[in-house]
């Protein structure tokens, strides 16, 4: 991921929101008050700002950084990926009223993994490294690694079918675009950072249906489903440096 690849001052500004974002959440974590239900210490405009400046990044790395170059379609997906995640974060916030925020929710981020998705098949495609046993192996296991931590973990016995049902589908497309940047850090070490994000936003996931989902509270939930969020989305939005210094 690192060095950034840009002309100057895109490459400094993407380097200093790099570094606000990692201070903010770590300071909020730190230094913030846990709310009445024992789960978050980020408060919610906190989090909005976090997300924004991560859907500003992803901008600057698509205008700025990558236009015009091979990875142009690339860093254009994860902008849009990164804009269904923003949408998707002002929903949960509750700051744009839907009549089922979970539902809503998932279907906005799957939106964002799906662009995710296309973002790294053009990728593998464009390299000629979309090999199709490789691919259906890592797919094979990803998927049935997710069918059993939903089972286990995030359905809940006799509650909503939407929800459930719901949950599984977009608990496979989280292992599915996992999957493949699996792969493509097997390929290329320029994309470690990229796999690593999109394990971390399955981790999320994964920690949110369990407490949404199936009903499991314990305290700073939310501040560990933000932290892996977080932490994930910068990972993928930055990991078009990682894309432009692979084609170097």
């Amino acid at each position: 991921m690192f060095p950034l690849p840009y002309a100057q001052p895109w490459a400094l500004i993407l380097y200093a929101l790099f570094a606000l974002e990692l201070a903010l959440l770590a300071g909020g974590l730190a230094f913030g008050r846990l709310n009445a239900e024992q789960t978050c210490r980020l408060p919610r405009p906190l989090r909005v700002l976090l997300s924004a400046l991560l859907l500003l990044a992803a901008f600057l790395g698509w205008q700025a950084g990558a236009r015009g170059t091979p990875v142009q379609i690339y860093a254009s997906l994860i902008f849009l990926g990164m804009s269904a995640g923003f949408l998707g974060d002002l929903i949960m916030a509750r700051l744009i009223p839907v009549p089922e925020r979970v539902v809503f929710g998932m279907i906005t981020f799957g939106l964002g993994h799906l662009f995710y998705l296309g973002a790294f098949l053009h990728v593998a495609l464009r390299s000629g490294w979309a090999q199709p046993e490789v691919l259906a192996l890592t797919l094979a296991g990803m998927l049935g690694l997710c069918g059993w931590l939903w089972y286990a973990h995030i359905r809940q016995p006799g509650g909503s079918r939407v929800l459930n049902m719901g949950s599984l589908l977009y608990g496979l497309l989280v292992g599915a675009m996992a999957a493949l940047a699996i792969m493509l850090a097997c390929r290329d070490s320029h994309y470690l950072s990229l796999a690593a994000g999109t394990l971390l936003f399955w981790v999320s996931d994964l920690v949110l249906g369990n407490w949404v989902i199936r009903g499991r509270v314990w305290k700073s939930v939310n501040d560990v489903v933000w932290a892996t969020y977080v932490s994930g989305q910068l990972l993928i939005v930055y990991s078009v440096a990682a894309a432009l210094n692979a084609w170097r």
